[in-house]
């Protein structure tokens, strides 16, 4: 009977030797012994890519090496600065937040941003814009309609929030992308039983506030097919600008376009020729 499984296997196009003694193995015992161990592998896996830093790669990595609980991780495996805070804060940054406290937390960037110039813009974006009960991080976009006013303020506003013990651990402490600046961290509200949140404080020219409020504020799906939609129209959409009569050969971008003027996302919805969706309507 062994050979019988094997050799109809093997009949089949593109099933060779190995494969054919694979299923001869799942028709005479009901399972394949060689992923027997996957059952256990997904709840630790899981686990570890719940720790802010650490992807999928990594969490295989781990498991390879034999580690299968937190402590593991915490006493043996090699971290980096990142994987250290979101191990120190684990179970707080897996505890949604209501949006509640995402607005108070949008509210302290704010009044520091105004401290320094009351004509600054700071507006939470993400989940918490597009309505969600609950939040996992919180992201603030800060800008001034001026289109000059912003450069110098993104330092200043982070060492006034670890002054004042609001910012407790610095992530990705700067990252520039143009004139966007991006702080990545973690930040907790005065008062007992306060939790350690995620928290991105992003600084943009006014020119890019419009196409940057519209990207943070996501989701990743509808950003992702507002991108496919502008490349059937020979356009392209980023964080940054709605460029028009892009030139690509294949999927090489050859020729980046025309800046489009979008002070609003209205603007980019007219510019790409569809209705304007509000911010809750965007979780898809």
């Amino acid at each position: 009977m062994e050979n019988y499984y094997s050799k109809e296997a093997c009949k089949i196009q593109g099933i060779g030797k190995k494969m054919a003694d694979k299923v001869m193995e799942i028709m005479e015992s009901g399972h394949l012994r060689k992923i027997d161990h996957l059952g256990e592998a997904v709840p630790v896996l899981e686990m570890f890519t719940n720790i802010w830093g650490a992807g999928a790669k990594t969490a295989q990595l781990w498991y390879t090496q034999g580690f299968r609980t937190l402590e593991d991780i915490r006493t043996k495996a090699n971290l980096n600065h990142n994987q250290i805070i979101g191990l120190k804060h684990y179970d707080d940054f897996l505890d949604r937040m209501p949006r509640e406290e995402a607005a108070a937390i949008e509210k302290t960037v704010k009044e520091a941003a105004q401290f320094l110039d009351p004509g600054l813009l700071a507006m939470a974006c993400g989940s918490y814009r597009r309505g969600k009960d609950t939040c996992g991080d919180v992201d603030v976009l800060i800008s001034h309609p001026d289109g000059k006013s912003h450069r110098g303020v993104f330092s200043k506003v982070l060492q006034s929030l670890h002054q004042s013990g609001f910012l407790t651990d610095d992530l990705v402490s700067h990252e520039e992308s143009g004139e966007q600046k991006k702080y990545m961290g973690v930040c907790r509200l005065p008062g007992p039983g306060r939790l350690h949140r995620r928290l991105d404080v992003i600084v943009v020219p006014y020119g890019e506030f419009a196409c940057s409020l519209m990207y943070f504020t996501g989701s990743a799906h509808f950003n992702r097919s507002m991108r496919a939609l502008a490349k059937t129209k020979r356009m392209s959409l980023s964080e940054h600008s709605l460029n028009s009569d892009v030139l690509r050969q294949g999927s090489l971008k050859v020729y980046g376009g025309t800046p489009l003027p979008t002070l609003t996302e209205k603007d980019v919805f007219t510019h790409l020729g569809i209705p304007f969706r509000e911010p809750q309507e965007r979780d898809w």
